[in-house]
């Protein structure tokens, strides 16, 4: 978390990144529950990004979370032969890496926060799927993808609202799929 002037204020999107992170230190076994509670408590009354920084600072830093005040960040998303998924309430960072083997990823952005003019996704595929929901108004590139066997569908291809996030995919597609869609009305 790397803000030039921390005394800037947080936003509701800054203290959730947090509380994510934390969530996933305490997973890890880097925080006990009760450190993770009191955290997360000093987490919500948090008001600049130096309050937000000094909770997190003992940690290593996280890359699959985005940093406080839409700095970026990259979510990792991999498998080999499991299952992935990003949904609900999350939120997006600027680069995201989607990559399976014979297993699944699903990333929903529908339930998403996106502060972000652009995202880049990063889509590599084997043998398995790769399923992307995006809200309708969101503009879909797909640019520089290639295929072997596979197959590559983009069904996301509505005119974008103009201040709605611009999704580019790039990636490859051995056996597998890449699916881009909306989602069910």
């Amino acid at each position: 978390m790397t803000h030039p002037d921390g005394q800037l204020r947080a936003s509701h999107a800054d203290r959730d990144v947090v509380v994510e992170q934390l969530r996933v230190a305490a997973g890890e076994g880097r925080l006990t529950l009760e450190e993770l509670e009191e955290r997360i408590e000093r987490t919500q009354a948090a008001r600049t990004y130096d309050d937000l920084r000094v909770l997190t600072a003992d940690l290593p830093p996280n890359s699959s979370l985005a940093a406080p005040g839409g700095g970026g960040g990259v979510l990792e998303l991999r498998t080999k032969h499991g299952q992935v998924r990003q949904k609900d309430y999350w939120v997006v960072p600027a680069r995201i890496v989607a990559s399976c083997t014979s297993g699944n990823v699903k990333i929903d952005f529908t339930e998403a926060v996106c502060s972000h003019r652009e995202v880049l996704l990063e889509a590599t595929c084997g043998m398995g799927n790769i399923v992307v929901i995006v809200p309708r108004g969101w503009t879909v590139w797909v640019d520089s993808l290639t295929t072997n066997m596979g197959t590559i569908s983009n069904k996301a291809t509505d005119p974008g609202h103009p201040d709605a996030p611009v999704l580019r995919v790039t990636g490859r597609v051995g056996m597998g799929s890449l699916k881009i869609k909306y989602p069910r009305k």
